[in-house]
């Protein structure tokens, strides 16, 4: 008998993710998502059992987004294991339907995940969406900077202030000071900090645990700040015989550091930010409402041939009737590909500059 049910941090649930996912270090996975699974925190394990024993699992977290000013509660989903001797039975399956239905029941009207196997993920709704800019910098470019006398390694002390300078970013998880301790203490990451006289002005984390090598994932400050910690990570990137690029991703706001990477020599592209499903349409179509008036936008049970589920959208001069994976398309289209938006200015006879809105989360909100 298969059951699936979410569980308050069972530890048998952690050891098999541990177990699957981190073999040479199990304990490791808990200490990299404090959020999931330390019990100060809103994370949840789910656990599926066969045979009285946990063969399959996921960890899950319910955010808010802030997003131009609107806030969207999301579900992340991560860290999604089966035991090697029970795959290819649809446990894995399981425990994504017991992840979802517990996020829409938390109010979330989309899930996201990050995979290695986006098909897999495809054949139960999820596509790419979000961009983010992604930089692949030299090290020797980002070395040869000016060293600053400011810059110096993270301590527990500082963590006030670098929330503080996460908090200014416009577009991030509605995180709090607590939370951020909590995964700046994440093992495996490097985490710098500038500080000019007794104020700390810049951060920068580079790594997390298993994941993030190479990568400067975090950050905040004035980008000529931030440089002088990345000219530091590559510095001690190279004492330590780590001669390949850095990496350093952004979102799309992040446009002078942006440039200032180019100027380096660095290679640019735009990434998708994750894969999303929807769960609960409703706030999304107040989305498209809030940024993209005159637009009307309604979840109608019947709206699409067959009686099928579907938002209805109407404009000055006409309307359309779209799926749930369209709506998602239209709002947080992958690297803010605009043909879905014009395609319904055209039929809705109203422009929607404003879409495709561009969430972001920063790297240490992953799980």
């Amino acid at each position: 008998m298969i059951g699936a049910s979410v569980t308050d941090r069972d530890p048998s649930a952690q050891l098999l993710l541990g177990r699957v996912l981190r073999p040479e270090r199990p304990a490791a996975l808990a200490a990299e998502y404090p959020l999931v699974f330390d019990g100060r925190f809103s994370g949840r394990v789910i656990a599926v059992e066969e045979q009285g024993l946990v063969r399959s699992g996921c960890g899950v977290l319910a955010r808010d987004l802030l997003i131009d000013g609107a806030r969207l509660r999301v579900g992340l989903i991560g860290s999604v294991a089966t035991d090697v001797a029970w795959r290819g039975r649809g446990l894995a399956q399981r425990a994504l339907d017991q992840a979802e239905e517990w996020l829409a029941a938390e109010g979330c009207a989309a899930a996201l995940l990050w995979a290695d196997d986006p098909a897999f993920y495809g054949r139960r709704g999820y596509a790419a969406l979000g961009r983010e800019l992604d930089a692949l910098v030299p090290a020797s470019a980002l070395a040869a900077l000016g060293q600053d006398p400011g810059v110096r390694s993270y301590v527990r002390e500082d963590a006030a202030a670098v929330h503080g300078w996460y908090t200014r970013h416009g577009t991030r998880v509605d995180r709090s000071a607590e939370e951020t301790e909590a995964l700046l203490a994440c093992p495996g990451m490097e985490t710098l900090v500038l500080q000019r006289e007794r104020e700390v002005v810049a951060y920068a984390c580079l790594g997390r645990g298993a994941d993030f090598a190479g990568t400067v994932h975090e950050w905040g400050g004035e980008a000529d700040d931030v440089l002088a910690l990345l000219g530091e990570h590559a510095r001690r990137a190279r004492a330590r015989n780590h001669h390949g690029p850095i990496a350093v991703i952004a979102p799309p706001e992040a446009a002078r550091l942006v440039e200032r990477l180019a100027a380096l020599d660095a290679r640019i592209s735009t990434g998708v930010l994750a894969l999303g499903k929807v769960l609960l349409p409703e706030p999304l179509c107040a989305l498209i409402r809030r940024f993209a008036s005159p637009w009307q936008a309604e979840w109608d049970p019947q709206a699409l041939p067959g009686s099928r589920a579907g938002v209805v959208l109407r404009g000055p001069r006409g309307g359309s009737e779209i799926t749930a994976e369209q709506l998602l398309a239209t709002l947080f289209a992958a690297r803010g590909d605009r043909s879905q938006v014009r395609e319904l200015e055209a039929a809705l006879g109203a422009p929607a500059p404003r879409l495709p809105l561009a969430p972001f989360l920063w790297g240490l909100d992953s799980i």
